[in-house]
């Protein structure tokens, strides 16, 4: 028997643990569906092609009579001497009941030699071989309803399996069930069957083992948005050792085969927090200050030691460094309060502090075994081709870039050194890329990318290709290796399988067999990709990788050594992006105010001194990725939600610097300077520009304004010279202006009042002469009335002798009435 695959290495499968989904989340809790995204984007994406099931058979989509299920299949790998035995149950799924019940094997000494054929020996209405006599089972009469076990044991030498070492590969094999009633829904030759394989291994088989690589997802969806205060607890239990990701970490130990963990870097953020685990000290070198002009202002909070990821001249995908320190001890930190979590009354404390440091003890502990693999997810593992259709390929780079700062603070010293660590690779949710995506993230200094093999599919069905293919974009060459999008789509509903998760192990062993068989002198290679939120507690995964480690036609590597492989040549048809992908994505009304998010960031950000630290940009910033996860595909509204918490709190904080509003301002001459005062209430100095005019432009100019620094919590006036071409009480606007070559508009504008009440120069000349033309004006009339009032008052000169007829005619003054 060969070592590792006989009923010591067995599992038996008769109490499955039951896969778990999510509650419906209430309130505004976000992913309910944490536990079923990866299991819906492959459902939808890649089952039915995966399974490659013709279709099935008029005889097949009847109700079945009965069903059979497979419990044990020993030994896994037979080999001459051995002894096959199988056990299951028998269920009568009719409402009468079925008499004299029994069970046979059906065995096909024809190999398999294709794929596709191991797929339609599947298919129960197939019919291979022949019957064997000695494994028939009598059971006896079955109520309806009921299920009754049965088990089958004969020694592999009277089976008639070839002994020729070429030979060697899987053979159809069935268990039919069989009734003594003419029963409606039976198929062809019993009432059911089910269909599994042999996998034969004659001795002296030659062969060169298949490469697998396993890329295990670490992902552990959305549960914060903006802050720090989770939206739920859902990741105390699944970092649990009982949890989803607790199983999950605990089963890719146990296999003690190389591994390469994909991890989502938001997992890590999350789980640190909820450890306590104390964050690392800000950096300048990453922090936003005046040059705050890129599109996404870069997190404040970058690794201090580690350059690369900090440093505005590195690459966002460049590689952790050896400087970059983990954090020594998981234990949580001593002076760090208990993670809180919303609930219906507010918030509370959270569960999950133990599980969480728990967890990245063991994480570190399995980064730190040999042969294993790493590449970082985006941070949130963001929905790479919505984002660059809605036209935001720069938050896929911000995604990297911050995946990168957070694996460096936490992980960073595990990584550094270790050729298996892969930062430059991208794999998309889905496995699906098309050509503008692919172009935008190659000019981010993506170098790999792991996509489905129906990504790119061959120009011949028959062919057997390999999966390294050299893909060109303007950026130069990126390598895609293509993951098995069959073993994919048994990872992702194991449970599909008919028989039962024994069975299904056995297809995923057939096919890897058969990948085998079809190149046995130069070896082939497959990679593995379980889905997104694959849940191990049923025992299926861990079975797998259990098994991958003993079966001979399997050699374990990292997905860093199939990388290394020579590209294949098979003429392909082209990346394809399949219309299910399409419709998978996040829709754009889900991302449409990320602009908007991304450009108050930005704004607040380039107030900001060089070297400033403010948690709430490196808050909202991560707060916008969480926006954009994939993950959030099952729930559309929730990115909203998120975004809307993200523009709450930027704008509180961007509200923090103003101008204060002085009401009236009254101009006493054309050309005055008026004060304006800033105000800063933040802890920080900020440096605004200033913008002042009238709403109707031209009644106002307004000389240069020189750029303002105001420190932290205080406010600075500033003299502004304007011009006032009019008189008159007018509106003018004041806006400040963010410093850098953009200038954008920051926070509300300030509207006061403006009244000029000073004369113009043509205004003060034509006074003037007024004025003076009436003073003159008045003086002549002066002049002139004084001149006459002297000339009445002067006595006439008298006459030598008047006359005295006119002596009678002139009257005396003073003496009324008389005459002289």
């Amino acid at each position: 028997m060969f070592s590792g695959t006989g009923p010591a290495a067995a599992r038996r499968y008769d109490r499955p643990v039951a896969r778990t989904a999510g509650t419906a989340r209430s309130n505004r809790h976000v992913v309910p569906w944490s536990h079923r995204i990866g299991r819906l984007i492959a459902l939808v994406i890649t089952v039915g092609a995966a399974l490659a099931l013709p279709p099935p058979s008029a005889s097949a989509a009847d109700t079945p009579v009965a069903r059979l299920t497979l419990q044990t299949l020993e030994p896994r790998v037979v080999q001459p001497g051995d002894t096959l035995s199988l056990a299951g149950t028998l269920t009568n799924t009719s409402d009468a009941t079925l008499h004299d019940v029994t069970v046979v094997l059906r065995l096909s000494t024809n190999r398999i030699t294709t794929r596709y054929d191991l797929a339609k020996d599947f298919d129960p209405s197939t019919i291979t071989g022949s019957t064997i006599a000695a494994s028939r089972q009598q059971l006896g009469d079955l109520a309806a309803g009921s299920t009754v076990s049965w088990r089958i044991s004969l020694p592999v030498d009277r089976l008639g399996l070839p002994r020729d070492p070429d030979q060697f590969g899987a053979y159809p094999l069935a268990v039919e069930a069989h009734t003594a009633d003419n029963v409606p829904g039976s198929v062809p030759g019993g009432m059911t069957r089910l269909a599994t394989a042999l996998l034969w291994l004659p001795p002296n088989a030659h062969f060169v083992p298949t490469e697998i690589s396993w890329v295990i997802p670490l992902v552990g969806g959305i549960h914060r948005g903006m802050g720090q205060t989770f939206l739920d607890d859902r990741l105390a239990q699944d970092l649990a050792p009982t949890g989803r990701l607790g199983s999950l970490l605990a089963a890719a130990t146990h296999s003690r085969i190389p591994i390469t963990y994909a991890i989502d870097p938001a997992l890590i953020d999350d789980a640190a927090v909820m450890a306590g685990t104390p964050q690392e000290p800000p950096s300048p070198a990453g922090s936003s200050g005046s040059a705050g002009s890129t599109p996404n202002p870069p997190l404040s909070n970058p690794n201090p030691t580690s350059g690369a990821a900090g440093g505005a001249a590195q690459s966002p995908s460049a590689p952790p460094t050896a400087s970059a320190t983990p954090h020594a001890s998981a234990t949580p930190h001593a002076t760090a309060p208990p993670y809180t979590v919303r609930s219906d009354h507010g918030v509370r404390a959270g569960t999950g502090t133990a599980a969480a440091d728990q967890w990245l003890r063991h994480l570190r502990e399995a980064l730190a075994a040999p042969e294993v693999g790493v590449f970082g997810l985006p941070y949130a593992d963001v929905d790479l081709t919505a984002l660059d259709h809605a036209g935001l390929p720069d938050d896929i780079a911000a995604a990297r870039s911050a995946g990168q700062i957070t694996l460096n603070a936490q992980l960073g010293g595990l990584l550094a050194g270790n050729p298996n660590v892969m930062t430059g690779t991208v794999w998309p949710v889905g496995g699906y890329l098309d050509t503008r995506t692919l172009d935008d993230i190659a000019n981010d200094l993506v170098d790999t990318v792991v996509l489905s093999d129906d990504a790119l599919p061959t120009r011949d069905p028959d062919a057997v290709p390999g999966i390294r293919v050299d893909l060109q974009t303007p950026s130069g060459r990126v390598t895609a290796l293509l993951a098995d999008s069959t073993l994919t789509g048994l990872l992702a509903a194991p449970e599909t399988v008919p028989g039962g998760l024994r069975a299904a192990e056995q297809r995923f062993l057939a096919e890897t067999m058969l990948v085998t068989e079809q190149r046995p002198g130069v070896g082939s290679a497959l990679v593995v990709t379980p889905p997104r939120f694959v849940d191990p507690r049923d025992g299926f995964l861990g079975q797998l990788l259990a098994d991958t480690a003993v079966v001979p036609w399997l050699r374990p590597v990292t997905l860093a050594a199939i990388a290394q492989r020579p590209p294949d040549e098979t003429p392909r048809a082209g990346l394809r992006y399949p219309d299910a992908a399409r419709q998978a994505e996040l829709p754009a009304s889900a991302l449409a105010r990320v602009p908007i998010a991304r450009d108050e960031l930005a704004a607040f950000t380039a107030i900001l001194g060089p070297g400033t630290v403010v948690p709430i940009v490196d808050q909202a910033n991560l707060g916008i990725l969480r926006a954009e996860s994939a993950n959030l595909r099952p729930e559309p509204r929730e990115p909203a939600a998120i975004l809307n918490d993200v523009l709450t709190a930027v704008q509180q904080e961007t509200a923090k610097v103003y101008i204060s509003n002085p009401g009236l301002i009254t101009l006493t001459s054309r050309t005055q300077k008026i004060p304006l005062t800033v105000v800063n209430q933040l802890p920080n100095p900020v440096t605004v520009r200033l913008r002042l005019a009238a709403v109707n432009p031209t009644r106002l100019t307004v000389g240069p304004i020189p750029e303002l620094t105001v420190p932290a919590n205080s406010r600075q006036d500033v003299l502004i010279e304007v011009t006032a071409r009019t008189n008159g009480r007018f509106p003018v606007l004041a806006q400040l202006l963010t410093p850098d070559l953009a200038e954008r508009p920051y926070g509300t504008p300030v509207s006061f009042q403006l009244n000029a009440t000073a004369y113009g120069a043509v205004a003060l000349t034509i006074a003037a002469g007024a004025a003076g033309l009436l003073i003159v004006w008045s003086a002549i009339r002066i002049w002139r009335r004084r001149r006459h009032g002297r000339h009445r008052r002067t006595p006439p000169t008298p006459a030598a002798g008047p006359p005295a007829d006119d002596t009678a005619k002139t009257s005396v003054p003073g003496t009324p009435g008389e005459l002289t």
